[in-house]
């Protein structure tokens, strides 16, 4: 039973595509509302996009560059963080997370395409 549930991680990580597609369309057949299944499938397959490019960086680099995933988003926060103390006077944790959650999908899904095409291409020529 393990075996199944390791399979089904690492099918999701490796096509986090997949993930996205499944959420949207489970979250739009219950909720019948387009934007928020769009929200929920990007929320929910955001991490898998996260996983499977520090999977293929990597495959291609021969080095783990998951601390370097987490930085990037602690600097990120810090920068939403400081740009709401000084427009707004307010820190809301909650909306700066989101913020960065939702960009992070949207940089990792691009970075994730881009690295799939280049480890493909260097596959096929090796």
């Amino acid at each position: 039973m393990r075996d199944y549930i390791y399979y089904t991680l690492a099918l999701f990580i490796a096509f986090p595509f997949i993930v996205t597609f499944l959420v949207y369309w489970i979250t739009k057949l219950s909720k019948k509302h387009t934007w928020k299944a769009v929200h929920n499938a990007v929320q929910w397959s955001a991490i898998f996009f996260i996983l499977g490019t520090g999977v293929l960086l990597q495959l291609l680099f021969d080095r783990n560059f998951f601390g370097w995933i987490i930085l990037l988003f602690l600097i990120s926060l810090t920068g939403i963080l400081i740009q709401q103390y000084r427009t707004q006077q307010d820190i809301e944790l909650s909306k700066a997370i989101k913020i960065v959650w939702r960009s992070a999908f949207l940089l990792f899904a691009s970075v994730y395409l881009i690295l799939s095409v280049i480890y493909i291409i260097l596959e096929i020529l090796t």
